[in-house]
């Protein structure tokens, strides 16, 4: 008698997991607090925006990705109706939040916990296909766990690479956060490299015009 067609998990590589996301905003927090008070002016490593509003585009990330997939309704036509508020500085990218500019890093590095915590909860919580909007594809938990970690890395790199401070995820995430968003993603065994690599963040590929498919796809890791 055939067994039948494989399943799903047996088809797919390994996807990302709130836990993932979990352990790298650990990481970021636990960098963010060697930055002092005074450098979050510096501008960060490869960008137009200073420490301050890089973190600040992070920390709305992790909120706005919460909120995007936290609602019962399913709404699939854009982001939620909020209206930014002003921004501090005319260089500062619009966010809905951010933290106060008055502060110093303690303040930050809580901003961090408090909205990528939400995030963990909400990728934990969200039942089985539930979906959110994304304009690089609606998606579900385990996309935007992975779409947290990809904007949590990615800018806690530059800025920590801006005071000349190591940062890195470990590789099996790396490896999960490509399987999810990045199919044809070049793979090295270096999982961290080709992180740097899809994110365009290498000397021979910095660009800021990349993007990922947060798409819910049939299998991943292709």
């Amino acid at each position: 008698m055939s067994a039948g067609p494989p399943s799903l998990d047996a088809m797919s590589a390994p996807v990302s997991t709130p836990d993932d996301l979990r352990t790298v905003v650990d990481a970021i927090m636990i960098g963010f607090a060697q930055v002092p008070d005074d450098g979050w002016a510096r501008p960060a490593h490869g960008l137009e925006w200073d420490c301050r509003d890089t973190a600040a585009h992070l920390v709305d990330d992790f909120a706005a990705y919460a909120l995007n997939l936290s609602s019962r309704e399913v709404h699939l036509d854009g982001y939620i109706p909020f209206v930014d508020p002003p921004q501090w500085q005319p260089t500062t990218p619009p966010n809905l939040v951010w933290p106060d500019p008055a502060k110093g890093t303690a303040a930050i590095v809580r901003c961090v916990d408090a909205a990528g915590g939400l995030l963990v909860a909400v990728t934990t919580t969200a039942p089985p296909g539930h979906l959110g909007y994304h304009p690089a594809g609606n998606s579900d938990a385990s996309g935007f766990a992975a779409m947290g970690i990809v904007e949590g890395a990615a800018h806690a790199w530059d800025v920590l690479t801006a005071h000349g401070l190591d940062f890195r995820i470990d590789d099996d995430i790396c490896g999960r956060v490509l399987n999810r968003l990045f199919p044809g993603a070049s793979r090295t065994g270096d999982g961290w490299h080709d992180f740097l690599t899809a994110t365009h963040r290498t000397e021979a590929n910095r660009t800021p015009h990349w993007r990922w498919d947060s798409t819910v796809r049939d299998t991943y890791g292709d």
